[in-house]
């Protein structure tokens, strides 16, 4: 007659277990801080990113003083892309946090991060971007995102073959038309509807 009361209590138990982890991942995923908190963020690191304006690479391999120390900073090796090393870098000397493998273009928009509020068809909507948010583009051509930069500023301006809604965009390893095979810091103006996913890194 004893055993069903230890297995009650083992249940008991089990439940309390299942609930302290539960409370412990809600207190490590933070709420996010008031909208000027976020404001202030945003000007802070928009403000570094426009101080990067017109770096370059040495001799166009993805190499350079500021490109090797971008690089080193997200863990990836000399030579690589450095779109996602250049946010990093805005990320840190802003005080704000990146994600784990930030060298990847991807990283920063994953479906999995509660950061990731839209990806196109499948979630959210491209009118819920605020300056200072990452955004990533998707090529076909790779089957996968390939490319990440920081909205700055919308703009309505009408751009030939382009719809009027857009977003001035910071992005490194980028070119003065913009792309992923660039060689500098650039800001570019993309069509809303060339931005594949967005998530908020701001706090």
């Amino acid at each position: 007659m004893a055993r069903p009361r230890f297995a009650a209590l083992r249940r008991r138990r089990a439940v309390a277990v299942l609930l302290a982890l539960l409370g412990l991942l809600t207190a490590a995923a933070p709420a996010p801080p008031s909208r000027a908190v976020q404001r202030a963020n945003a000007a802070r690191v928009l403000a570094w990113s426009q101080r990067q304006l017109g770096v370059r690479e040495a001799t166009g391999r993805n190499d350079g003083p500021m490109m090797d120390a971008w690089l080193r900073l997200v863990g990836s090796p000399r030579f690589s892309p450095w779109c996602g090393a250049y946010q990093g870098a805005g990320q840190q000397a802003s005080a704000l946090p990146m994600p784990a493998g930030a060298g990847a273009a991807r990283s920063w928009t994953l479906p999995q991060s509660a950061r990731t509020y839209y990806l196109r068809g499948l979630r959210g909507s491209v009118d819920s971007l605020q300056p200072g948010h990452q955004v990533t583009f998707y090529y076909p051509n790779l089957g996968r995102i390939g490319h990440v930069g920081r909205a700055l500023s919308p703009t309505r301006a009408l751009l030939r073959g382009r719809p009027a809604r857009g977003w001035v965009v910071n992005e490194g390893n980028t070119g003065s038309g913009g792309g992923r095979e660039g060689a500098g810091v650039h800001n570019i103006t993309h069509a809303a509807s060339d931005i594949y996913g967005a998530a908020n890194w701001l706090y």
